[in-house]
């Protein structure tokens, strides 16, 4: 016994002719015929009396009807149910730089509000050195990360663009004369710098470490906006993404080093552990973030 029978025998026995039916489920009449015979031969027993071009159902007929019915009511039910699970729904957690949401990432989140107003969107500004171990505890669904790019085998990776760096100072710092900056000049100077667990403040910190420079302090703060005032106030020399300055610098407010060091390599990433389930909600918004990322460039 199959759907499509009890599909052609609850028709059938609704308009009390092969014909009819088979012109309703758009099948030859000997499909119909076919099927309701299959049914006979499961049951073993008549479900229609045929006189002539007449037919009507059987006693036992009446009693599969009004089952048949019911099953494929519950049968459309159940796949109006699931049909509507695949339509993206319910809500995301999302782990970013600070940098990357403000600065790049606004019209991947304004163009998926529009098109899947459903989804409740939780964004959350974590140290990114925690963002794997979120991933991989699942209390977040994904993350976008300005790092070197990622190569640990349980997170799927996509490469979204490079996000060029910038060494900053205030105009009238001692090295805003230098004509080139190399990571030893680093030594003895005053470093305002983002939280320890940045990944590009690391990269950073590697660096300088390889050179043997060693600055003379390092004050951590939290706050892109924050780091730029104490630069701009001569605290000492910052490390940000480019696009995060590009205002102040075009102000002269800023200026940015020429630094001649190893490149930094940072590249915006979008990461999920790749045995998280790809909610109808999650597989949405990643194909929206490729969608609305596929042509940017770092700037």
């Amino acid at each position: 016994m199959e759907f499509r029978e009890l599909r052609t025998f609850v028709t059938t026995a609704k308009l009390l002719s092969f014909t009819k039916a088979a012109k309703d489920l758009g099948y030859a009449q000997s499909t119909v015929t076919n099927q309701i015979q299959a049914l006979e031969e499961d049951f073993g027993t008549m479900l229609f009396e045929r006189l002539g071009k007449q037919i009507k159902l059987t006693k036992d007929g009446e009693h599969l009807y009004t089952y048949a019915d019911q099953i494929l009511k519950l049968a459309d039910e159940a796949k109006d149910l699931i049909s509507s699970s695949l339509i993206p729904k319910g809500s995301l957690t999302i782990g970013t730089a600070e940098s990357l949401c403000t600065y790049r990432l606004s019209n991947v989140f304004k163009t998926f509000r529009a098109l899947y107003p459903k989804v409740e969107l939780n964004i959350r500004f974590d140290t990114c050195s925690d963002y794997r171990t979120y991933l991989r505890k699942n209390t977040i669904d994904m993350v976008f990360l300005p790092d070197i790019t990622c190569t640990e085998s349980d997170l799927v990776t996509h490469v979204l663009f490079d996000v060029p760096m910038a060494v900053i100072a205030a105009p009238n710092h001692p090295l805003a004369k230098k004509h080139q900056i190399l990571p030893y000049d680093m030594n003895g100077q005053s470093l305002v710098l983002t939280e320890s667990g940045c990944s590009y403040r690391r990269l950073f910190e590697s660096i300088l470490t390889q050179a043997g420079a060693k600055p003379s302090s390092i004050l951590g703060v939290s706050s892109n906006e924050v780091i730029k005032r104490f630069v701009c106030d001569g605290w000492g020399i910052g490390f940000l993404p480019h696009v995060t300055v590009s205002q102040e610098l075009i102000a002269n407010q800023l200026i940015a080093l020429p630094w001649e060091g190893p490149a930094f390599n940072i590249r915006a990433q979008l990461l999920y552990h790749k045995e998280k389930w790809l909610s109808p909600a999650l597989r949405a918004f990643i194909k929206v973030t490729l969608e609305t990322l596929k042509n940017t460039t770092g700037v």
